[in-house]
């Protein structure tokens, strides 16, 4: 499974997973993450993109399994 972490602005970061068990998690125990995006193929959920507020950001690291990611420009 695909988990991803990264910064969208001061505020807010944006988490990227494809595992069901995290998505479930997350929709029950942490309201004020919101999704932004949902992937489908063939009819079917694949990935959600989320909004995290920034006092999320170490409990999403420890749920995720990875570190927010450095924009590279």
């Amino acid at each position: 499974m695909n988990n991803a972490l990264w910064r969208m602005d001061p505020d807010y970061l944006a988490a990227y997973t494809e595992d069901a068990g995290i998505m479930a998690r997350i929709r029950r125990y942490y309201t004020d993450v919101e999704p932004m995006a949902r992937y489908y193929r063939a009819g079917k959920r694949i990935a959600v993109q989320y909004r995290v507020p920034n006092r999320r950001k170490r409990s999403m690291r420890r749920i995720l399994g990875v570190d927010v990611e450095v924009a590279r420009e």
